[in-house]
């Protein structure tokens, strides 16, 4: 085992070669068509990512509801996911739709209450209905106490919603550190700032800012960053700006909570140097032929040395079984790379036995509470991507894998598969049941917002952003209320059977009994279906099993 040790003026030294080796490393990309973003260290001047000079590349599309697509898919340029919502709902649910329009909706046709409101019980009703059935398992109870804590700020799972988090620190303690990360958990630049929080286990403030792709920076923010860029932390009255610098300042006043860097001298540290630039060098690699088509022999000689990099202290970790901040480091990227890779290039990054290093590090990984709590979805990624970086171009057997990933096969379909598909659902999460629940408790607490929220489907839209479907400034459209909020009953209630089977069979029931507006009410599902957002919302496990069953009442309907 290594041990870790710190050396301030070290560390900066090593971020500085490290920041420069990123540098280097673009060089060997065209010019015009790269700048900064992604090859930096944060979201630049409001843009994560400028690529010029490029056309066709594939962007992420609208899901429409299943029966209207029947065989064909839907072409709009689109993306998916949502705006700021801690602003929009409390925390669930973000998303707009402003770029692509409303749907078509004839209000004249449509009565002002549905037919049966009775169709489903009441939301009281269905939160008793919960209470229920926790009070005769113990172990359900347990679980959901686990994943809707009273003190977030305390629970040793990383909370996506959190907007304090004091670990072991006394009552009454006043954080040095206020994070200030983006609204959906996109950033994977806040992301490595993030997990590195969480790992030493330093009391922080969060104060949550949308990345300019979806929402516009408050003038709070701008006042102390004025390019709006992210992340951002205020350290001891410091503001800092740039993740590396973020990185090095914490680990500069916090050397002895937690340790991430190995003691100088050692053969890990020395080892350590060296994976910084090969993460540079790796990601570049990646990003380079996700942007431009081009690249691939570079990035798969790139994973092969990353994969031997893992195995140089026997791993699972870079540095052997104790994580670090290589791993802090790789962790946003071989993350994005797990989702994109089998959507835009047909290649299978994780699960794949040439990698089998990487597979143990993604295995090692989600056993950490803290990598838990902020791991998104491939679904998540392969969608807050596009609007990031400009556009992603697809190449290779793409086609195969991007109808599960989105959604369109079974993979969002009653009985879900339990292990996942191309996307593994990690085995710790495989109790669907209890998935379930959690997913219904998600819409009882929150269905007040969450009804409003779907009605933006058929409201009009506001002020445009860069990524197609977030467009947080969509007004509700209060006539449709009345029968999303009988639909979203109806959702719950199914979430709350026995079993898949039970909720199969009440679906089919309730809908047809509910004289709800069919094709106006399932795009208001459908659309609330495409942004639930992972791990802004819920893990991978709960937000599959709402996904299915929004496409259980739309489909019924």
């Amino acid at each position: 085992m290594p041990t870790f040790a710190h050396s301030s003026f070290i560390l900066i030294v090593i971020l500085l070669q490290y920041s420069s080796e990123a540098v280097a490393t673009t060089r060997n990309l065209h010019p015009h068509r790269l700048h900064h973003g992604l090859l930096g260290t944060g979201e630049r001047r409001g843009k994560l990512v400028a690529v010029e000079g490029r056309k066709g590349e594939v962007e992420a599309r609208l899901h429409t509801r299943r029966r209207l697509l029947t065989a064909r898919r839907n072409s709009l340029s689109l993306s998916t996911r949502a705006s700021n919502l801690n602003e929009i709902i409390t925390s669930l649910f973000g998303g707009g739709g402003g770029k692509t329009g409303r749907a078509a909706v004839d209000f004249e046709g449509i009565p002002g209450t549905p037919a049966n409101p009775n169709a489903a019980p009441s939301w009281e009703e269905l939160g008793q209905a919960l209470e229920d059935i926790v009070e005769k398992d113990d172990s359900l109870r347990v679980f959901l106490e686990d994943r809707n804590p009273v003190h977030p700020d305390r629970h040793p799972q990383a909370q996506a919603r959190a907007t304090m988090r004091l670990f072991d620190a006394p009552e009454g303690f006043e954080p040095e550190i206020t994070l200030y990360r983006d609204s959906a958990s996109w950033c994977p630049y806040c992301e490595k700032v993030w997990l590195l929080l969480e790992e030493k286990r330093i009391p922080y403030k969060v104060s949550f800012v949308p990345m300019s792709c979806y929402g516009r920076k408050p003038e709070e923010f701008l006042s102390i960053q004025p390019s709006g860029g992210i992340p951002v932390a205020v350290i001891r009255g410091r503001v800092i700006s740039e993740s590396n610098d973020i990185i090095t300042e914490i680990e500069r006043l916090f050397p002895d909570q937690n340790p991430m860097i190995p003691a100088v001298g050692t053969d890990e540290y020395k080892a350590f140097q060296t994976m910084l630039k090969l993460e540079r060098r790796l990601f570049s690699s990646w990003f380079g032929w996700l942007v431009t088509g081009m690249g691939e022999r570079e990035f798969l000689e790139m994973a092969d040395e990353t994969n031997g990099s893992l195995a140089e202290f026997g791993g699972p970790y870079f540095l052997g079984d104790q994580m670090s901040l290589v791993d802090c480091m790789f962790a946003p990227f071989l993350e994005r790379m797990a989702a994109s890779l089998p959507y835009y290039k047909g290649l299978v990054f994780r699960g794949n036995e040439r990698w089998g290093n990487i597979n143990r590090w993604f295995e090692a990984m989600e056993k950490r509470p803290s990598f838990q709590g902020i791991q998104s979805d491939y679904y998540t990624h392969v969608h807050d991507l596009p609007p990031q970086v400009g556009g992603c171009r697809s190449s290779g057997d793409y086609e195969r894998y991007v109808d599960d990933i989105d959604g369109l096969t079974d993979s969002w379909k009653l009985p879900l598969p339990e292990g996942g598909s191309v996307e593994p659902v990690r085995p710790q999460d495989r109790n669907q049941k209890y998935a379930r629940f959690n997913a219904a408790k998600a819409l009882l607490d929150r269905h007040d917002k969450v009804v409003k929220f779907a009605s933006r489907a058929l409201g009009r839209g506001g002020a445009g952003v860069r990524a197609p479907l977030s467009d947080p400034y969509r007004n509700n459209e209060p006539r449709i209320i009345p029968h999303i909020d009988l639909a979203l009953r109806i959702v719950a209630n199914a979430l709350l059977q026995e079993n898949e089977h039970n909720a199969m069979k009440y679906a089919q029931e309730a809908v047809l009994s509910a004289g709800i507006p069919k094709d106006a009410t399932a795009a208001c599902l459908s659309y609330l279906r495409d942004r639930v957002g992972v791990p802004r919302d819920m893990n991978f496990s709960e937000a599959r099993q709402l996904r299915a069953y929004l496409n259980l009442i739309s489909d019924a309907l």
